[in-house]
């Protein structure tokens, strides 16, 4: 659910609603036909997080909302000739909630108070259905809830008009994120907050970009060419023939194999039927016949969808595979309609089968007939006999719209007609593969899983669904997963350097030496002029160098969390960067040797890009963990803190499901230490944003308590960054906004009137800018004394060690 989305349901319900208005009269009327359809269809609460009438020492509570077990929102239920806005302003609005204008609400406020203070649930409606008041009733600002204001719409015109609020105050969405919080402060009247001015030592106006030589432009168009080849995204057989096996999936090729042979065995046996009599019990017997239901399990990047794609195409052997009828439905086409998904799953699998059975994609007349030749034969000799008797035109064109209407309103029976005909008729066994469902929230998975085992069960077939380790897990607590047999196959992710390394030689192998261009000729530093026969081969031969060196395959490879697209993205980052000259990409050519391009030139290369300095709004892989935002002032230690607590998680960690944490038990972690609340969710936010951290479920967007998160390979890289990286720490030094003007200057004076600096002069800017981190992190950060902050004090203690020792 999103607002655009419940604005169309609200639009579409509210004429129904206004027109039937002089109808409800009880409160369950405007319960049952307003108020429960606001909550679910377009406020986004899900109907078995809603409790209705739990009883309290206070009372029978009308609705009770939840969340991860914890009530979130209190709404109280009034009839719908009940007043409770006093005013006649027919307009959205606050008012003090012990003011005039509520007086016919006090009573229900009062008990909606009551009903907050007995669950702690800090928000509350009050509601005809067409009349709401939002009441904040235990606040944690120190103001009495009485003496606030409470948000009102007065009618459902007021929400049609002032929609943005109303989802902010009682969505579920907007709950979450305590967005009725922000609202009611700025209805009270808060409009400033506090701001820090905070200054780097190196302005934006002082970003530029650099130069790039001739050579260096034409390895940039070269570079990005063979990396966008590396993709595989138009070479299924690169993807194929790249493959790193491990010792999983060739157990899993070999199972499959075996799986495959035994189901298109089963189909075999309707060739060597003897008698028309024999070969149609045989026939019904297969089409009864269970096939198998598979579970291809791996972590984003371990190559499911290449490993399926490589097994039908290379692995499984060729007599084998043209005895199979491979249909692949790939959901990452769909619009993640929930409702819609069945429809679009049988429309999919109707144009994907055709595909592959029919040479033009579209069935023939004879063809369809052949599909429905039972339903043909009852004609013939049945309801439409006589008929058939007297015009046979007019009887195959009577069941032409027959097939018609059933392709086109009941496409399910015509896909299982289609895969029907391709086992007893064509001897093919069908393989449906339903890919990439793991890019969809849990419920569209349940979803697909349940379509895929209805598929199965009622057509003898082979399906696939590749999934996540993640998503197996939660279907297998809460879905359908429990009431299901299903063989699993689970796939390592392979480690960046073993794909990259397979794709580089890949495409070197495919470099042919007729077809190299014409030679070109380049002026190198100190007047020097190069020649090089062939750029292409000279662009792979520098990739080849650099995908071997382990220090830059590992930081390529944990920085991208081992997506080889965003890898890709990361090795051409560094090697098209005019940090890294041209005279060391030859140096390293020509050796063949990667030790000819230095570590802090390949390290600015990654930071700096294109630029002359780190520029955050340009560098989509990596963070500065240490800034702050002026308006949320804070420890530049923050995000450090919250990648060590998650670090320790992961280390003890004892399965994949425990080394998530949830944001509100890292709220109250860092609570005790004087951090506020809404500041970690800010924080969290932007370790999101740079993958440095991931939630449970991957289709999670917003940061809100009950959103469970683990530290990625990123986090930890740059967690390694700033305890070890000396070029990352200078980096971060020049161009992080700092509170203290005096450091800015100190480390100013030290870069001002020296073109190049010596390692004294680094060292002391690095220790400036960490003594400022740690003091700052001293002030607004009160670690307590307990072994559950020990590693907090450890982390600070091996800055402090490593960057300001003199």
């Amino acid at each position: 659910m999103n607002i655009d989305h419940a604005k169309e349901i609200f639009d579409r319900l509210y004429p129904e609603w206004v027109k039937n208005k002089d109808r409800i009269e009880t409160e369950q009327d405007a319960r049952f036909q307003v108020i429960d359809c606001i909550l679910t269809e377009v406020l986004g609460w899900n109907r078995n997080d809603i409790k209705t009438e739990p009883h309290i020492e206070s009372g029978f509570i009308d609705y009770l909302l939840s969340s991860a077990g914890r009530g979130r929102l209190i709404v109280e239920a009034k009839r719908i000739n009940k007043l409770l806005v006093d005013t006649k302003n027919p307009r959205y609005a606050s008012y003090k909630v012990s003011g005039p204008a509520l007086q016919s609400a006090r009573d229900g406020l009062e008990q909606a108070k009551r009903y907050c203070l007995d669950t702690a649930v800090p928000f509350a409606a009050l509601t005809t259905g067409f009349e709401w008041i939002g009441f904040w009733a235990l606040r944690t600002d120190g103001k009495p809830p009485t003496e606030g204001k409470a948000i009102v719409f007065p009618d459902l015109q007021s929400i049609k008009e002032h929609f943005a609020e109303f989802y902010d105050l009682f969505s579920r969405e907007g709950v979450l994120t305590s967005l009725y919080q922000v609202r009611i402060h700025e209805a009270e009247g808060l409009q400033i907050q506090q701001a820090d001015v905070l200054e780097p030592v190196i302005q934006k106006s002082e970003f530029r970009l650099l130069h790039k030589t001739s050579l260096a432009a034409d390895l940039e168009s070269i570079f990005r060419q063979f990396f966008s080849t590396m993709t595989g995204e138009n070479d299924p057989n690169m993807l194929a023939q790249c493959f790193v096996a491990s010792k999983e999936s060739r157990e899993a090729d070999m199972s499959l194999e075996k799986i495959t042979r035994n189901l298109i065995n089963r189909v075999d046996v309707v060739e060597s039927g003897d008698g028309n009599e024999l070969e149609s019990h045989i026939r019904s017997a297969v089409a009864r016949e269970r096939g198998e239901f598979v579970l291809i399990i791996g972590n984003k990047g371990a190559g499911k969808s290449t490993f399926i794609d490589r097994f039908f195409r290379l692995v499984l052997e060729r007599k084998l595979r043209d005895h199979c009828l491979l249909v692949r439905i790939d959901l990452a086409d769909s619009d993640g309609d929930l409702i819609k998904v069945t429809q679009w799953l049988t429309e999919r699998a109707k144009q994907e089968i055709e595909r592959a059975l029919f040479k033009k994609g579209t069935p023939t007349y004879e063809k369809l007939q052949g599909i429905f030749y039972s339903d043909y034969e009852r004609w013939k000799y049945g309801e439409h006999k006589f008929l058939y008797e007297r015009d046979k035109s007019a009887f195959k064109e009577r069941f032409g719209n027959h097939i018609d209407r059933i392709v086109n309103e009941q496409p399910e029976i015509y896909v299982s007609r289609l895969l029907k005909h391709a086992v007893s008729s064509r001897k093919l066994m069908p393989c449906v593969v339903f890919d990439n469902t793991d890019h969809f929230p849990q419920m569209y998975q349940e979803q697909v899983f349940q379509y895929a085992q209805s598929l199965y069960r009622s057509v003898f077939s082979f399906v696939i669904c590749p999934i996540t380790d993640r998503t197996i897990w939660q279907l297998s607590k809460s879905g359908p997963l429990q009431s299901y047999d299903t063989s699993s196959f689970y796939l390592p992710v392979p480690s960046t350097k073993e794909v990259l390394a397979k794709r580089v030689s890949y495409l070197k192998s495919k470099i042919d030496a007729e077809s190299k261009k014409d030679k070109a000729d380049y002026m190198l530093t100190k007047g020097m002029r190069l020649t090089i026969q062939d750029i292409g081969a000279f662009a792979a031969s520098i990739d080849d160098i650099f995908v071997k060196t382990e220090f830059v395959s590992r930081m390529v490879g944990w920085l991208s969390n081992h997506d080889i697209r965003r890898s890709l993205k990361i090795s051409q980052r560094i090697i098209t960067s005019p940090i890294v000259s041209i005279d060391e990409l030859i140096k390293a050519y020509v050796t063949q040797d990667s030790h000819g391009i230095p570590r802090m030139r390949i390290a600015q290369a990654l930071l700096f890009g294109d630029y002359n300095q780190f520029n955050q709004e340009a560098n989509e892989y990596v963070l500065n963990v240490f800034a702050v935002e002026p308006e949320h002032s804070t420890s530049p230690l923050l995000k450090m803190s919250m990648l060590r607590v998650l670090l320790d998680r992961e280390f003890g960690a004892v399965n994949v499901e425990s080394a998530y944490m949830s944001v509100e038990d890292l709220q109250n972690y860092f609570e005790p230490c004087g951090v506020d609340r809404k500041i970690v969710k800010r924080c969290l936010g932007q370790l999101l944003n740079y993958r440095l951290v991931e939630p449970y479920d991957p289709t999670e967007q917003l940061v809100h308590e009950e959103l469970r998160i683990r530290i990625m390979h990123s986090g930890q890289i740059h967690h390694e960054f700033a305890q070890r990286n000396f070029v990352y720490i200078q980096s971060m030094a020049l161009t992080t906004p700092m509170r203290d003007r005096g450091v800015v200057d100190e480390i100013s004076s030290i870069l001002q009137g020296r073109r190049r600096l010596e390692r004294e002069n680094w060292d002391r800017i690095r220790k400036s800018f960490m003594e400022y981190v740690l003091a700052e992190d001293a002030v607004t950060i009160s670690l307590p004394s307990l072994e559950m902050y020990a590693s907090q004090h450890a982390m600070r203690g091996e800055l402090k060690k490593r960057w300001t020792h003199d």
